[in-house]
């Protein structure tokens, strides 16, 4: 935020040791200062400024009786050369200082700075007292500025990279980039001790800016990756996939609550779908632990309530896959999908017998249909004794695991069809 006059008139004067700054001067950098800049020197110079590049060299220079002003601040180098005609004003920041260098002589002393890909200003000193330490200052700060900028532009490189890893679930590296983000950004800290010079204020407000970006990106990217899983574990739960479906959740709400407690600690205005996001978690993971069970009663229901043997077969077949997921999900999570383990496993018991039976029953009606086709349709037949025997195998299938129904009668059964069938 730039400056009232009177209040850069203010931070002219102290310090300076060149008395109450001019008028024009003063109007000539309004626009240049900002309200937390702190100025150091002010140093008077001989009514121009030379830019000296590729050879050529631009003097600037203003009509009526002029006054030229080095001004050195915890940010910039600003010439400033003023008339109440006209005024010009040159600002270098420090990340743009090539080289300085003076020349103190009894009667001539010149202050030259040399700027990345602009040349080289010159300017004329009129009084050398405070060029020492001006240029010892503008050294410093210059050296400063360029290791703490560049060092904050890695710690930026390795947040960004942070946030592209916990976006592809890559969270190792994350942690990473994460430790490379904050050992970058104390760097950059250290450097501003190591500096004969006060700390400038802008930097360290550039570093805490840095630390802050990279606390937003990866609060922004935890919820974006919570986005992607919460969407992935919809998925996993409408094929069954239970476990799957609970970790995805579990991973949701884990970056949720990381990136609930980055933006407590950094003091970040925490996003409020963060919380929104948390509960929506929770009902879900309420409503998955139920839902096998749900689902395996439905089914049941529709069994019970419909008089077609192969819909009936396919409700019961899925009430058995639902509560054996009730039974079997979650191992290795801590999410209790089973409920009463005993009585899970009597509602399998029962769903089987039934599924044993349906299956048997549809067996002995897909035969009975061969049957009629025996004569006069031969490879109908074969295709109404194949699902027959497709039957009969399920039932054997499930009798012997589950110790249900008669499995030996079961395998006689499909002894005695399929001999009819390669008869045929």
């Amino acid at each position: 935020m730039s400056l009232t006059r009177n209040t850069l008139r203010e931070k002219l004067t102290p310090g300076t040791g060149a008395g109450e700054p001019e008028s024009v001067v003063v109007d000539a950098l309004d626009g240049y200062i900002e309200s937390d800049e702190q100025i150091h020197y002010r140093l008077p110079g001989k009514g121009s400024v030379v830019k000296a590049e590729d050879g050529k060299t631009n003097t600037t220079t203003v009509p009526g009786n002029a006054t030229a002003r080095a001004v050195v601040t915890d940010r910039k180098l600003v010439f400033v050369v003023a008339s109440e005609q006209q005024s010009s004003a040159v600002a270098i920041s420090y990340t743009e200082l090539k080289d300085i260098d003076a020349k103190d002589g009894l009667l001539r002393s010149k202050l030259t700075v040399e700027v990345w890909g602009a040349g080289e200003y010159r300017f004329k000193i009129s009084d050398s007292s405070n060029l020492g330490a001006a240029v010892n200052y503008l050294q410093q700060a210059s050296r400063c500025w360029d290791q703490v900028i560049a060092t904050l532009d890695d710690a930026r490189d390795h947040s960004a990279e942070m946030g592209e890893a916990i976006e592809a679930g890559d969270l190792e590296t994350a942690r990473d980039r994460r430790q490379d983000a904050a050992e970058k950004i104390e760097k950059a800290r250290d450097y501003l001790d190591r500096f004969d010079i006060d700390s400038p204020a802008a930097l360290q407000e550039h570093i805490v800016s840095v630390e802050r970006e990279r606390n937003r990106t990866e609060v922004r990217t935890r919820i974006s990756r919570a986005e992607t899983l919460i969407t992935e574990a919809g998925h996993h739960t409408k094929n069954r996939e239970y476990t799957q479906a609970y970790r995805r959740f579990w991973y949701a709400r884990d970056n949720l609550e990381t990136a609930q407690a980055i933006a407590r600690k950094g003091e970040i205005s925490e996003p409020t779908e963060i919380e929104a996001k948390l509960i929506t978690i929770e009902n879900r993971l309420s409503h998955l632990e139920v839902r096998p069970r749900a689902l395996a009663q439905q089914a049941c229901e529709r069994a019970r309530g419909t008089d077609k043997l192969p819909v009936e077969i396919e409700a019961w077949q899925e009430a058995f896959e639902q509560y054996r997921d009730a039974l079997t999900a979650g191992w290795g999570t801590d999410i209790d999908f089973s409920g009463d383990v005993d009585e899970l496993r009597s509602r399998i018991e029962t769903v089987v017998g039934h599924l044993i039976e349906g299956r048997q029953d549809l067996a002995e009606q897909l035969e009975a249909k061969g049957d009629k086709h025996r004569r006069g349709h031969p490879d109908t037949a074969r295709e109404q004794y194949d699902e027959a025997l497709e039957q009969l195998d399920t039932a054997h299938q499930l009798a012997r695991e589950f110790r249900a129904g008669d499995a030996e009668s079961i395998r006689t059964e499909r002894e005695r069809l399929g001999s009819k069938r390669y008869n045929l």
